[in-house]
């Protein structure tokens, strides 16, 4: 049985990720499922005004989805894929990636937190926070192995100038 947190692909490989089902909704998506239910079985509270933690909530949320959209956008741009199953031929280090070198796994954590703060979830925040972990070591880590392994020097130095998240 193969360790699906072990080494990514060689960058002779098709994409960073070996499988076309690991994507990050294989994560994100149980985990605030999971967070949805606990809250409905334990309900929690954030101390927060209701009206602060719903509009700061329901903002970065809107936000989290926007730059998923955006950084989409650069992708298709530089005609990227925006799936890690596929191989990439280019960096992209424009538009969100510019300031932040995975801005698609930001935009969902973003969402997610906003999704707590509106609902005030305790939960949420840590499945949320959860989900972030695992994608850092599932999904991060092997694709920057492969962009390192396909990018050299270019990539080293996308690196010292981009933070990983932000």
């Amino acid at each position: 049985m193969t360790n699906p947190f072990k080494d990514g692909p060689s960058a002779q490989d098709a994409g960073a990720h070996g499988h076309p089902w690991k994507i990050s909704d294989v994560v994100l998506f149980p985990l605030l499922g999971l967070g949805l239910v606990l809250e409905w079985v334990w309900p929690t509270t954030l101390p927060l005004w209701r009206v602060t933690g719903g509009v700061l909530g329901v903002g970065l949320f809107l936000f989290g989805f926007w730059l998923i959209h955006r950084a989409k956008t650069e992708l298709d741009k530089a005609d990227q894929p925006s799936l890690p199953g596929a191989a990439t031929t280019r960096l992209v280090t424009t538009g969100p990636f510019a300031w932040s070198r995975n801005p698609n796994y930001l935009g969902a954590a973003l969402a997610g937190i906003g999704g707590a703060l509106a609902l005030e979830s305790w939960w949420l925040i840590a499945t949320t926070l959860l989900a972030c972990a695992i994608l850092e070591v599932w999904m991060i880590r092997p694709e920057e192995r492969y962009l390192a392994e396909r990018f050299a020097e270019e990539y080293q130095d996308y690196r010292r100038r981009t933070r990983r998240w932000l």
